[in-house]
């Protein structure tokens, strides 16, 4: 019966080579497709802010949904962003530097005095500089401007690593802590602030692995569960001004530090494999041995796990990330490549029974597996 069966897969052979080209072939296409939608995959923030007049309404909508009273307008301080630089210090600190700027409403007769001055509630220890650069009077207000530098920690979700996109925002609050002053967005300091946009940045700004799809500015509500001590109730909705930064990765960028040495290593377990045969002539040819493929598997396992450890390290705190799942793969297909040869050994009615037609089979099916597998993953980690 196997030798039977054996034939019969000899005889069809070209018929399996077109069918395992075909569905390598059709796995690369379907992962290169699914790479190239979460690549592109970007979709404009709904609830940013384009408009001043749209500012102040919705400002007014979230102070109501905090129970608080409207802040009259000439207690709002325009506040505007340019940023010069924007750089990852770890996975979760991003130093950024630039300017800030604060338009403080002259108005003796407003029953709410505004205050200039802010402050990043995220920033680092020891890692905020603040410098005055200028003031001035232009109307009926004053104008404020400081050069800053500061480093904040915010969490990121990394999972979809390389494909991912980020989200870095600097959290303004004022100075005035019991609430008099209320910072708005200065929209009417930039030419164009709508929606998929980008301004408030350097456009030569260097942003390494990074592009830039949209920045925006909106308010967040942040909950504190404390009235710091005051002799008022806790108040559960504070809006907050924030500036957005949306970023995305370079894609081939992270291609060749990661991918390309993967798949490296891919093909050359694939030509271990290729290597065993049940022939002792090609064996001979091929000068195979079990040791000499443990210690070729060996060799392609430090290569490996050093680069897991490397992307590792970057995301301590990250669950598992998508480019992690690709090195399981590989040290599954090391433990079977090693299995394989360790089957050479094996009585001769074993091995056919295992590896019909001098291992055949598993060199018909190591890309297809590998790439379905890869396909499979891609689907569920990134969609």
């Amino acid at each position: 019966m196997p030798e039977k069966t054996s034939s019969r897969l000899m005889q069809n052979f070209r018929f399996y080579l077109v069918l395992s080209l075909s569905s390598t072939l059709f796995g690369i296409i379907a992962l290169a497709a699914m790479w190239y939608q979460a690549d592109k995959a970007f979709a404009p923030t709904e609830h940013q802010l384009t408009t001043m007049s749209m500012a102040r309404e919705n400002l007014k909508a979230k102070l109501a949904l905090a129970g608080k009273n409207t802040v009259p307008q000439c207690a709002q301080i325009a506040t505007g962003v340019y940023l010069q630089s924007l750089n990852f210090h770890s996975a979760n600190d991003v130093h950024i530097s630039g300017y800030i700027w604060q338009k403080v409403p002259i108005a003796p007769d407003c029953p709410v005095q505004a205050k200039a001055g802010f402050y990043f509630p995220e920033a680092v220890e020891g890692a905020n500089e603040l410098r005055k650069k200028y003031e001035y009077v232009q109307g009926n207000e004053t104008l404020h401007g400081w050069i800053f530098e500061t480093t904040v920690r915010q969490p990121f979700d990394y999972s979809k690593y390389p494909l991912d996109h980020q989200t870095v925002w600097l959290r303004i609050l004022s100075n005035d802590f019991d609430g008099y002053s209320t910072l708005i967005p200065d929209l009417d300091a930039y030419p164009d602030t709508g929606i998929k946009s980008y301004f408030g940045l350097d456009r030569d700004i260097v942003l390494g692995d990074w592009q830039i799809d949209e920045t925006f500015f909106d308010f967040k509500t942040a909950t504190y569960h404390t009235n710091f001590g005051y002799h008022t109730a806790t108040t559960e909705l504070n809006p907050e001004l924030h500036f957005n930064v949306v970023l995305k990765r370079k894609f081939v960028n992270a291609f060749v530090v990661n991918l390309i040495p993967m798949l490296t290593v891919a093909a050359l377990l694939f030509a271990v494999l290729m290597t065993i045969s049940r022939k002792r002539s090609t064996l001979a040819f091929n000068g195979f041995s079990i040791m000499s493929v443990i210690g070729t598997i060996s060799a392609l396992f430090f290569v490996v796990i050093l680069s897991h450890v490397n992307t590792r390290t970057k995301f301590p705190a990250q669950s598992i990330v998508y480019i992690e799942y690709f090195y399981l793969l590989l040290y599954i297909a090391m433990i079977l490549v090693v299995l394989c040869s360790f089957i050479f050994n094996a009585p001769v009615n074993v091995q056919r029974k295992l590896v019909m037609h001098d291992f055949m089979l598993p060199k018909l099916i190591y890309w297809p597996s590998l790439l379905l597998a890869m396909v499979l993953i891609s689907y569920w980690a990134l969609f």
